[in-house]
């Protein structure tokens, strides 16, 4: 054998290792895209655990979200500043959630569910007042989705007395 076979084995051995290697890279990317997708839903779904465990465990937050259904005029000075730290805190959560699906770290079909019980919330009057003086305080990508989720008319109320059975007319 001469040494021109020999570098020839040589390159083709070379070739099929880069190859073999390239398909295990590929392969460990496709699980660490799966594990990073995972990590964040879960970090979405506790994260927007959190928000509902607030508004079901401290028992004067859902008299007063009933009572801002139908305008803020109604309510206190502190009870605006409540109600406005509430959904500040909550819709900076679907915020995440909108973020994180345009940079594709999610899929959007396991976040529709959130972004709805979100946009439904928009759906009483308070809440359309209160986000027409909050949008600047987010991001442009997220307000302007929201923005057009608005003018595409919001899917209708799914929280048990926020929204449902209430008129703002």
């Amino acid at each position: 054998m001469n040494w021109d076979a020999v570098g020839a084995i040589g390159q083709v051995a070379g070739a099929l290792l880069v190859g073999v290697t390239l398909i295990y890279l590929a392969l460990q990317l496709r699980q660490n895209t799966a594990a990073l997708k995972s990590s964040t839903f879960v970090a979405i779904s506790t994260s927007m655990g959190a928000t509902m465990e607030v508004m079901a465990t401290h028992a004067d937050l859902a008299p007063l979200l009933i009572k801002a259904q139908s305008g803020l005029d109604e309510l206190s000075a502190s009870e605006r500043a409540r109600f406005g730290f509430l959904m500040m805190m909550a819709f900076r959560r679907v915020e995440m959630v909108v973020v994180q699906s345009h940079f594709g770290f999610i899929d959007q079909d396991l976040v529709e569910g959130f972004q709805r019980s979100a946009l439904s919330a928009l759906g009483s009057k308070g809440a359309r007042i209160w986000w027409e003086g909050s949008r600047s305080a987010f991001s442009d990508l997220f307000s302007t989705w929201v923005d057009e989720k608005i003018a595409a008319n919001l899917p209708r109320p799914i929280h048990t007395g926020f929204g449902l059975g209430v008129s703002d007319e």
